[in-house]
């Protein structure tokens, strides 16, 4: 799944040059402003946080799952046994499709005229999005190395081999990048369309799909309650935040942040 945001970053290194010209020569009227430099520490983080994430995850020792020192699913915390089976119906497959609608979502924007003669500059915080949230998961799959619920099921051999992917329960990558692409699509349409009567129903849609999504892989045995609902928070946090943070005048007037290798710097004119 994640050579998929390999990629996406790669689409966002060769084409930012071209889009970038374009999205800046838009409308006064655009919510949502460029900076090269800022575009480049964004996609940066993406790029690192993928790159270092999938090195650890290559790095991890498989052992068996005796190793672990927890023989029954019984012995996992009370909160992340609610509701819990494994492999329940066609759960993996549905949770497939919710993934695959919350990070293609946001396409709805081009129904809009307002945010469809700005698609270029759109595509770069999506991008930018998708990247920060599956580098950022990623990394977490590799810290954590948590079992995924199916290992403790009967069927696993004690002396199976555990896989890289088999330990990659938390956070729930489903779950953030469904939740990464509604919230984005949501905080966009409403900054284009402050007036909009849709607003409400537009969050509450974006809401509702990663959550059935997260729920979906917990029933199919592939994530405990705690990733779901961490990755919820994490990809939530950035399709919400990366839009803001391009928004015109969110820091007050006069204000300017610039950074290097030396700390951050915060200068204000009077």
């Amino acid at each position: 799944m994640y050579s998929l945001f390999l990629r996406w970053v790669l689409i966002f290194l060769l084409c930012f040059a071209s889009v970038f010209g374009y999205a800046q020569r838009e409308a006064d009227s655009s919510p949502y402003g460029l900076s090269l430099k800022r575009e480049l520490v964004f996609g940066g983080i993406g790029a690192l946080t993928i790159g270092t994430g999938t090195f650890l995850q290559n790095q991890l020792d498989e052992p068996l799952r005796e190793d672990l020192r927890v023989s029954e699913y019984e012995q996992i915390i009370e909160f992340d046994r609610l509701g819990s089976t494994f492999n329940r119906g066609n759960s993996a497959k549905l949770s497939d499709y919710g993934l695959n609608t919350g990070v293609a979502i946001p396409a709805l924007l081009l129904l809009s005229k307002n945010s469809r003669r700005e698609f270029g500059k759109i595509c770069i915080l999506y991008v930018e999005t998708v990247a920060i949230t599956g580098g950022l998961t990623n990394m977490s799959k590799a810290g954590f190395a948590r079992p995924r619920p199916y290992v403790y099921d009967a069927e696993w051999m004690p002396d199976r081999p555990l896989e890289s992917g088999d330990r990659a329960s938390f956070t729930s990558g489903h779950t953030s990048l469904s939740a990464a692409g509604c919230f984005f699509f949501a905080r966009v349409y409403a900054d284009y369309h402050p007036e909009s009567r849709l607003r409400p129903y537009v969050w509450g849609v974006a809401a509702t799909i990663p959550a059935v999504t997260g729920f979906l892989r917990i029933r199919a045995g592939r994530h405990f309650p705690t990733d779901v609902i961490a990755g919820y928070a994490l990809g939530a946090s950035v399709g919400y935040l990366v839009p803001m943070l391009h928004k015109k005048g969110v820091l007050p007037r006069g204000l300017r942040v610039s950074g290097g290798v030396s700390g951050i710097r915060l200068n204000y004119q009077f």
